[in-house]
């Protein structure tokens, strides 16, 4: 089972989140039919937004975009605190599988592109939402993602996602862990540290290698020896979700111009509206 967990490091120095997503990948992998980097892509963004979704303690939603100019045109997640995430790329057949790189890590510039933007939105459940944007650094989604929260939040971060995939494309492990200085604990030289000693092949390895039962094994495989420093907090399981219904779709239809409606019309007077998140299909008839 997909688990994410929250622990202190060196009695509240840090913050550390780490989170395995490999069977909620492989289903959002599957219903969108795709394989290697797309799959990959996908992955380490379920990773770094469900991650994302924990920086506070209140109910939250996070809605993380990576848009760059590469052939998958840019990866959408949708993240809840509770675990629940769905995700897209905007185009994910764009680049077909050929069987290189398996059970390490791949480098996705090729199909994200170097430049772009990275957006996050967190929903609070307040009246006013926080946003913030950077630009890409390096097209390959969590040093994006770090970037981020270096930059628009300014929170000392060190984030590692990767998603491992065998020779015919499909999902073999995904996961990713994040360590953060807290507000006046002094840990920016902690961080450090860890930024330095861990690099992103390390995270590949240990998905490869370890034995993970949860998150919290990732987290102290990866921290290691410090991992034997980790407070764990709470630990919360993590699954694919997507709330779209009939009715909601039916709402996104009757905000249509007339024009834009009729373009979406088939022969037989039908509309149909398809999820881009699960792939979900909802038809509607004229009347």
């Amino acid at each position: 089972m997909d688990t994410i967990v929250r622990c202190l490091l060196e009695k509240g120095r840090a913050r550390v989140v780490a989170v395995i997503t490999s069977d909620t990948v492989r289903e959002i992998a599957h219903r969108h039919g795709v394989l290697g980097k797309a799959a990959v892509a996908l992955g380490r963004a379920v990773s770094a937004g469900l991650m994302l979704a924990t920086l506070t303690k209140d109910d939250e939603q996070v809605t993380l975009q990576v848009l760059g100019e590469g052939p998958f045109g840019g990866v959408t997640v949708d993240a809840r605190s509770s675990g629940k995430v769905r995700a897209y790329l905007k185009h994910p057949r764009a680049m077909p599988w050929n069987g290189e790189g398996v059970g390490i890590r791949l480098s996705l510039a090729d199909g994200m592109g170097s430049q772009g933007l990275v957006n996050v939105i967190r929903d609070l459940g307040m009246s006013k939402n926080f946003a913030g944007q950077t630009r890409m650094v390096s097209g390959e989604i969590d040093q994006d993602v770090e970037a981020y929260l270096q930059s628009s939040e300014q929170i000392d971060s060190v984030l590692r996602c990767d998603c491992l995939v065998d020779g015919e494309g499909l999902v073999t492990a995904s996961g990713g862990l994040l360590v953060q200085t807290l507000p006046q604990a002094d840990g920016t030289a902690l961080v450090e540290f860890i930024r330095q000693t861990m690099d992103c092949e390390r995270l590949s390895q240990v998905l490869r290698d370890a034995t993970l039962a949860e998150a919290v094994d990732l987290a102290r495989a990866m921290l290691a020896p410090l991992g034997d420093e980790l407070d764990v907090l709470e630990t919360r399981p993590v699954s694919f979700a997507c709330p779209c219904s009939r009715e909601r779709a039916s709402k996104t239809l009757e905000m249509l111009h007339e024009e834009d409606l009729q373009a979406l019309i088939l022969e037989d007077n039908q509309a149909q509206v398809t999820c881009n998140f699960c792939g979900q299909r909802y038809v509607f008839s004229e009347g």
